[in-house]
């Protein structure tokens, strides 16, 4: 459980490529998420382009770090399975799975918002020629970290509270 207090939010990569295997488990454990009423109404537009890395850093400003990783991540909902407006809960708990597993393979990893920001929902979904009942959710970056820091440490006892807030 400890790989729960190691994840961290990388923001500088090195352009070392991810094998397909690890690409895979990273997937796989996004996919392993809790949906409500299991709809796993997820998909995910994995993206190596560079190019397409460019256009991703115009439209989504704190993307920037997409100028030397591998890969992102475009988490997307379908609309038309997914359960009663559960949607943005589940693409966050895939998002939260695939931060996780990249730091379990050893890569550093961040995750950037898209939704419900407006305009980059639009700009992603214009972008990945997106179908209508599909919405962009989250923004993954993945690759080997080029910073050297330790996880932050977050236990903050004063924000638990039992039985009631008083």
């Amino acid at each position: 459980m400890d790989i729960l207090f190691d994840r961290k939010s990388c923001r500088s990569y090195k352009t070392d490529e991810i094998p397909q295997e690890d690409l895979n488990y990273i997937l796989h454990a996004g996919m392993s998420s809790p949906s409500a009423l299991n709809t796993r109404h997820w998909s995910f537009i994995v993206i190596k382009n560079k190019e397409t890395h460019k256009q991703i850093m115009q439209i989504h400003t704190a993307s920037q770090m997409l100028v030397n990783a591998p890969i992102a991540i475009v988490v997307c909902a379908d609309l038309d399975k997914q359960y009663k407006g559960y949607w943005q809960q589940d693409c966050a708990a895939s998002t939260e799975n695939m931060l996780l597993a990249a730091t379990a393979k050893g890569y550093g990893s961040v995750w950037c918002g898209v939704c419900p920001i407006e305009d980059r929902v639009k700009a992603f979904t214009e972008l990945l020629k997106l179908p209508k009942n599909m919405v962009p959710f989250s923004l993954v970056v993945i690759g080997k970290s080029a910073e050297d820091k330790p996880a932050k440490q977050r236990w903050e006892p004063s924000k638990i509270k039992y039985e009631s807030w008083q």
